[in-house]
Formats: structure tokens, sequence, C-alpha cells
């Protein structure tokens, strides 16, 4: 959120297991509707993946962060 405050447009990526700890961060930061993309299974919620993975995941992920950026879709 601080890039977001600084001008730089952002998205908060974050993994299912965790979305409701996301949101109320967002939320007591003043942020309700900060644009969010959930990570899901078969990424396990502590991020530790493989480079291979981490590829996959972008390329999953890609369309709906550009989406939130863009304004034109929250994932």
């Amino acid at each position: 959120m601080e890039l977001e405050w600084a001008g730089v447009p952002t998205v908060c990526i974050v993994h299912r297991e965790l979305r409701d700890s996301a949101a109320a961060i967002a939320r007591i930061s003043g942020h309700p509707d900060y644009p969010t993309v959930i990570v899901d299974y078969p990424w396990i919620p502590t991020a530790t993946w493989t480079d291979d993975e981490i590829a996959e995941l972008v390329e999953v992920l890609l369309p709906a962060v550009r989406a939130a950026l863009l304004g034109s879709a929250q994932a």
C-alpha cells in the first residue's frame, strides 16, 4: 500500500488461506477495496515455491494482475 500511496499502481497477491488477513489490513489502512489477486492451491500458502512453480504461477496470475492494475476487474 505504501507504493500505492506514492503513486505507483499496485495489487495485492495473496494466497486464499491468507485473504481474510489481507482484507483486514486493507480495511484498517482505509482501503477496503484494495485490488487483490488470489493464489490458490496447488501453490502452498508459505510461498516456498520452486523457480518452475513461480514461472507457472506468473502465467496463471498475469491476466488477473493486469486487469486489477488497469481497473477493469478485481480477481
